[in-house]
């Protein structure tokens, strides 16, 4: 097969199929629903890469792509939706999810797959937007409960690895199927559905009642059985969508059986410009977020697939608006830019409320922002820079949520921006840590992010430091990353049984000594604004930024081996 599918990607132009499937590919749209600034590759005259910030994305042009490939393509096209759609824009937050999904089902998606933060209204929420057979009954307990029903996709949805395990009911049944087959003119196509694991790690509370499948042999024999159940149900073709991250998917695509011939990715947010093959054989792609929509053509003779093509089309500003779509995403943000504003945070003993239109602007940017670097990156810095300078502390220390808004010098930052960053919940606190324990803290981290196994990671992007600056070495082993932490801006080294202040966050239900997730702390205490109220992060950094410079960062985390990040 492997053979078979080099020689198919290298094929000449002049070959001509009789069968085609075109796979419409959107992963992580994280409910953006309208045009924003983004991150885009390029290269510069020197042959340099670059970054160049543009406006990409919506729905509306997203729309209009998508009807485009239709007609390019009739009958043989399959859009699929994987990963993080429902959370992740303030329009979602404050109607868990439910603004989101007229506009996003009127794209026509033909199967999809949820991600980690589609988890994040809870576990009864989570039961009633995707559980198999949801009753008419929990429904009701919802809706007197919280107000509103919990509105569901309309498409089907897969994720193979999780199973519904509330022990008062004594549960032990899938979530969602693992499999499905969809015919595409004379093509029976099998599709296996992953979602992410992480939950738990995000929080237990959200995993409550759910088992998560673990480790890389668990997710290499279900793809293996599942791919051989659909084969003998006649599927000619068999792909994975799998909401993992493109890391994990590479090493599974190098142990899985020839059977499957595309894993399409998501979660890791990376547009994969160059498929990268695989030992089993397995092309590996993955769209980036709503900036790009990946189309996978698959040609067919004698109906094998002999020919693979993948390209990213690109959602940019000059791709006209779909009509109808405007009009839903219109709908769906109009209570958010009304004249009074009042919402009040979904989810139960959470004193998070929105008072006022998401489009107030708040400052001009002071700075470039943005979550785009793995191991440092300028919003994280930034946030922590302010947290540690506010209060006074040796260390501040930001989540490493993969997430963000892409901003500019001089750009507007509206609330709207900020909750882009920071769609939950937290509240500011602090702690004590020995610098061993720190270390530990990091290590742990650092394995999470960077490990050369990829069923180690756990989470994003790694945390913001502010206060220290931290020497790693990325191509070193697991738990063996840290080099060096020095007091910054001096210089001093640490010793071990050092004892820090550290600024950062807790999380509701968080465990005592927990703090932005990591453990050894003591003496945690929640810290307060000027008025002795509770701070979440976003309303720290409203106020940050209104009538006070930016600090400048202090601390940096740096690798001194510039090891390669991907693959």
């Amino acid at each position: 097969k492997l053979v078979l599918l080099l020689l198919a990607l290298q094929i000449s132009p002049a070959f001509s199929a009789d069968k085609q499937v075109v796979f419409l590919h959107l992963n992580d749209l994280h409910a953006h629903l309208v045009p924003h600034k983004d991150l885009v590759r390029a290269v510069s005259d020197n042959g340099q890469p670059v970054a160049n910030t543009e406006t990409r994305g919506g729905l509306a042009r997203l729309a209009t792509l998508i009807k485009q490939a239709r007609e390019e393509a009739p009958g043989q096209t399959v859009l699929m939706n994987v990963g993080d759609t429902y959370h992740g824009g303030v329009e979602a937050l404050y109607t868990r999810g439910n603004a989101v999904i007229a506009p996003v089902d009127a794209l026509g998606i033909d199967i999809g797959v949820p991600g980690n933060w589609d988890f994040a209204y809870g576990p009864i929420v989570t039961r009633l937007r995707y559980a198999m057979g949801s009753s008419w009954l929990s429904q009701l307990v919802n809706t007197v409960v919280y107000g509103e029903a919990v509105q569901r996709p309309a498409y089907p949805l897969l994720g193979g690895n999780v199973r519904k395990s509330l022990r008062i009911l004594l549960e032990d049944e899938p979530l969602l199927p693992t499999t499905h087959t969809l015919q595409v003119g004379d093509i029976k196509v099998g599709l296996i559905g992953i979602t992410s694991d992480i939950v738990p790690r995000m929080s237990p509370t959200l995993a409550l009642g759910f088992t998560f499948l673990q480790g890389h042999a668990a997710y290499n024999d279900l793809i293996n059985r599942a791919a051989q159940a659909l084969r003998s149900q006649g599927a000619q073709l068999v792909v994975v969508m799998s909401e993992l991250g493109i890391h994990r998917d590479h090493q599974l695509a190098n142990s899985i059986d020839p059977d499957v011939y595309e894993l399409l990715s998501a979660h890791t947010s990376h547009p994969a410009s160059d498929p990268p093959t695989s030992t089993s054989g397995a092309l590996l792609v993955e769209s980036g977020d709503d900036a790009y929509l990946g189309r996978m053509t698959v040609s067919f003779r004698d109906a094998m697939p002999v020919q693979f093509h993948w390209e990213l089309l690109q959602v940019t500003d000059d791709i006209p608006e779909d009509p109808a779509m405007a009009s839903l995403v219109n709908a769906a943000r109009a209570p958010f830019l009304a004249e009074v504003v009042h919402f009040d945070y979904p989810m139960p003993n959470t004193d998070f409320p929105l008072d006022a239109r998401i489009d107030t602007v708040i400052t001009e940017s002071p700075l470039t922002l943005n979550r785009r670097g793995v191991l440092t990156n300028s919003f994280n810095q930034y946030l922590a820079g302010e947290m540690r300078s506010y209060y006074q502390t040796d260390v501040a220390l930001a989540p490493g949520f993969r997430f963000d808004a892409v901003v500019a010098p001089g750009d507007a930052i509206t609330l709207e921006t900020l909750y882009r960053y920071l769609p939950v919940p937290a509240t500011l606190a602090k702690g004590n840590i020995t610098a061993a324990n720190l270390k530990a803290l990091f290590e742990k981290e650092l394995t999470r992010v960077f490990s050369r196994d990829a069923f180690q990671h756990s989470g994003g992007w790694f945390l913001g430091v502010s206060g220290l600056d931290v020497e790693v070495d990325l191509a070193r082993p697991d738990g063996e990353r840290v080099i060096s932490m020095r007091r910054a801006p001096n210089g001093r080294e640490i010793a071990a049984d050092d004892v820090l202040t550290v600024a950062s966050c807790v999380r509701p239900l968080d465990k005592p000594g927990v703090l932005c997730s990591g453990e050894g702390f003591t003496d945690v205490e929640v810290l307060l604004d000027p008025d002795g109220k509770e701070w979440t992060p976003l309303r720290f950094l409203q106020e940050r930024l209104t009538g006070h410079p930016a600090q400048p960062p202090t601390g940096r985390v740096s690798d001194v081996s510039n090891a390669p990040i991907w693959p």
